[in-house]
This record gives C-alpha cells, sequence and structure tokens, in this order.
C-alpha cells in the first residue's frame, strides 16, 4: 500500500501539542511573543537553549518542543503570528521564579515583542486554602476573579492584570488532579489569558477606525442628500465620483482591518471554549473566570464586532446609493437618447423634403437642356423637312420632362433600394 504524502502529518497534527504535567506544588512562567517581519526565528533560540542545558533540541523549523532540565521542563509552542514558551520548575515560591532554571539573559534575547507574561503558583493538596488576606498580599488588591474548576477538583485565582514586575500573577490549588490532568488545567487558564490578549489587538485598530467611518457614514449621507435636489447631469457626475471616492474609502479599510477583525473572532471564540471547558464553580464570594471576562472582555469584543459591521454596513450603503445614482443616470441618458433619435429623425425627414425638392430642381434643369438641345436639332432639320418646328419642340417638352423624370425616378429607386419610395 501507498501512504499518502500527508498521513503522517496531519496524523501528527493531532498529537502536536501534548500538555506538560504539573505535579504541585510548582511553579510555572508562561510567555507569549508577537512576531512581525524581520523578526528573528525562535526555533534558533530554542536550540541555543537547549545546548546551553545538554537537552535534546527541536528539529529544524520545529512548531514544538519540549524537554526534562534540571529541576523542571520547558515547552515550546509556535503558532500562526506568535510563540509561546512556558517553564515549569519543582518545588515551592521560597525557590524563585520559575524562570530562574534558564541561563540568566536569555529570554531577553528572544525575538518579538512580548505580549503575555504570566507567574503562577501551583499549590499543593496538604496545603492551607489562602485567605481573603493572603490573595490580597499576593495579587495587592482585592479585585479579583476566582472558581473552582475541574469538577471541584481545583481552585484558580486571578486577577488579569499586569503586576510591576511586567507579570501576571495567577494562583492555582490542587485538590487531587492527577499532574497531567492539573497541567491541562493550567494550561487552559494560561491559553485563556494569551488568547484574550491576542483578541484584544484589535480594539485599538477598531477605536481608530470608528473616527474614519463617522466621516464616511457623513459622506454617504450627504450625497444621498444631494442626490434628490441634483437635477443636471453633471451634478449626478459629480455625486458618482464622490461615491467612487468613499467606496474606495471603504474598501481600503476593510483590506486593513479584516485580517485582524477576522483572527480577533478566532481568538475570542477560543477564550470561550478555554472558559467553558473549565467547568467552573462559584467560590466564596469571587467572581468566576468567566464572568468576569465577561463583563469586561466581552464589551471589548463587541466594539471590535460592531466597527466589523459597521464596515460591512457602510460598503453596502455606498453601493445601494451607487447602484440608484447609476440607474438614475441610466434613465435620464435613455430620456436624452431618445430626444436625440426624435431630433435625427426631424432632422432626416428635413433632409429627405430637401432632397425631393433638389430633385425636382434637377429634373426641371435638365428637362431645361434637353429642350434647348432638341429644339436645336429640329430648327436644324427645318431646313431639309418641311415641319412645323415651333409645334414639334412645343409637342416634345412633356415627353422631355416625363422621359427626365422618369429616368431621375429609376436611377434613385435603383441607388436607394425599395426604402426610397
Amino acid at each position: 500500500m501507498r501512504d499518502h504524502d500527508l498521513r503522517y502529518v496531519l496524523n501528527d497534527e493531532l498529537h502536536g501539542r501534548p500538555g506538560l504535567p504539573v505535579t504541585a506544588p510548582a511553579r510555572i512562567t508562561h510567555l507569549a511573543f508577537t512576531l512581525r517581519e524581520g523578526d528573528g526565528d525562535p526555533v534558533v533560540h530554542i536550540k541555543l537553549l537547549c545546548d546551553a542545558l545538554g537537552v535534546k533540541p527541536p528539529a529544524g523549523g520545529a512548531a514544538h518542543h519540549s524537554a526534562d532540565i534540571a529541576g523542571g521542563q520547558i515547552k515550546y509552542e509556535r503558532h500562526g503570528e506568535f510563540y509561546r514558551l512556558s517553564v515549569v520548575a519543582e518545588g515551592g515560591p521560597e525557590k524563585g521564579e520559575a524562570l530562574a532554571l534558564l541561563p540568566v539573559g536569555w529570554v531577553d534575547g528572544l525575538p518579538g515583542a512580548r505580549l503575555v507574561g504570566i507567574h503562577t503558583r501551583v499549590m499543593a493538596k496538604d496545603e492551607p486554602e489562602p485567605s481573603t488576606a493572603d490573595l490580597v498580599a499576593l495579587f495587592g488588591h482585592e479585585d479579583l476573579a476566582g472558581s473552582r474548576v475541574s469538577s471541584g477538583q481545583a481552585t484558580v485565582w486571578t486577577d488579569f492584570r499586569i503586576g510591576p514586575d511586567g507579570y501576571t500573577r495567577m494562583l492555582v490549588q490542587d485538590h487531587g488532579l492527577s499532574p497531567f490532568r492539573l497541567g491541562r488545567v493550567v494550561r487552559r487558564i494560561h491559553e485563556i489569558e494569551t488568547y484574550r490578549m491576542m483578541a484584544l489587538l484589535a480594539l485599538p485598530m477598531a477605536r481608530k477606525v470608528q473616527g474614519e467611518l463617522a466621516s464616511l457614514e457623513r459622506a454617504v449621507s450627504k450625497v444621498t442628500a444631494d442626490m434628490l435636489s441634483a437635477r443636471e447631469s453633471h451634478e449626478d457626475a459629480e455625486l458618482l465620483t464622490a461615491l467612487s471616492r468613499i467606496a474606495r474609502d471603504v474598501e481600503e479599510i476593510s483590506s486593513r482591518t479584516s485580517y485582524r477583525f477576522a483572527a480577533s473572532r478566532a481568538y475570542a471564540a477560543l477564550v470561550d471554549k478555554r472558559v467553558a471547558e473549565l467547568g467552573e464553580e462559584k467560590l466564596m464570594n469571587f467572581q468566576r473566570l468567566g464572568v468576569f471576562l465577561d463583563r469586561r472582555f466581552s464589551p471589548a469584543m463587541a466594539t471590535c464586532q460592531a466597527v466589523s459591521d459597521r464596515i460591512r454596513s457602510l460598503a453596502e450603503r455606498s453601493e445601494r446609493a451607487s447602484n440608484l445614482l447609476r440607474t438614475r443616470v441610466d434613465i435620464a441618458l435613455e430620456a436624452q437618447n431618445q430626444q436625440v433619435l426624435k431630433s435625427m429623425e426631424k432632422r432626416g425627414l428635413q433632409q429627405l423634403r430637401l432632397q425631393q425638392t433638389v430633385e425636382g430642381l434637377s429634373v426641371v434643369a435638365i428637362s431645361y437642356y434637353l429642350i434647348g438641345i432638341f429644339a436645336k436639332l429640329i430648327e436644324g432639320f427645318g431646313d431639309y423637312a418641311k415641319t412645323d418646328t415651333k409645334l414639334v419642340s412645343l409637342l416634345s417638352i412633356p415627353a422631355i420632362v416625363f422621359l427626365v423624370w422618369y429616368g431621375v425616378r429609376r436611377l434613385r429607386k435603383k441607388i436607394m433600394g425599395p426604402a426610397g419610395d
């Protein structure tokens, strides 16, 4: 049997990003970097790290890589427009953050711009659950979100804020999950924060575009109002030119924002999916993570969606106005064409009458010359024949006129065909 060329590639995609098992207590640092054109390849830096730590490096162009290092694990994942790096360290907070397992300054050399940085502490099940005072001491305020997750087998607290050190804090307490299930819980809350930030990349663009859309909407409304008062063809042409410029500007905005808004919707859908996978339950007086996001993240996504809808609606409005104006211009042109045809018909009739007049005059002129020639001819014969030349000349006039008229008529029929009758 011959396997499909992509069989193993497609099958490995399903297993391409396995989660890391986490055994409490543990410390985890999660980083996400966006990449732009010209940024270096992060795989090169991961290879340098693996060489420095003495572990197996990733293959060239690898989309993911994980390795066990002294005191923990590292994992790299490449996505479409960003990449992620997670460091899992064993032990409690007394050993410092998980990044301490990496060479000093290595993180600073990573390519791209840091969008997400998270320090997560995972507490063991035998540790006492932190009180409100403990949480305030850790996070610095009481505006927290917290939930029981994974059928009550774990508890999660976070504030979704960036602290003075540039990192967001998350606290997870294990209540009896296996290392792999605990790892999936940690992965989900990290993905919620990562995808939330990626989705919000569209918000500044949406706010900026709103001003451009407002001016274009006013321009469309003005053109539509001017269509009611325009009467001259040159006015319609000016309005059509204005609508063409508006349509061009709307298309430029659409092409500039369509990818970002589409990506934002996709990331927001992933946030909702990861929140649903947590299986949250109410925890004391804390807002659940899903409720916290719904109240503070959903309005931003609604703004992006509203701007995307405005762009589409504005494009449709300008297209409808253009179609309406073109229809009116076509009707005006048709009326003008009818007037031109009527004018041409009238001019043709006038030319026909003029032609008939000229034709009659030409019959008279030709007959006059022929009669003169025939009269001279008769006068010449009059010297040899005893005839009344005046009478013959007089009788020849109707015959010559008839013959000339008949000849001219036959000639006109031959040239113009039956339509010349």
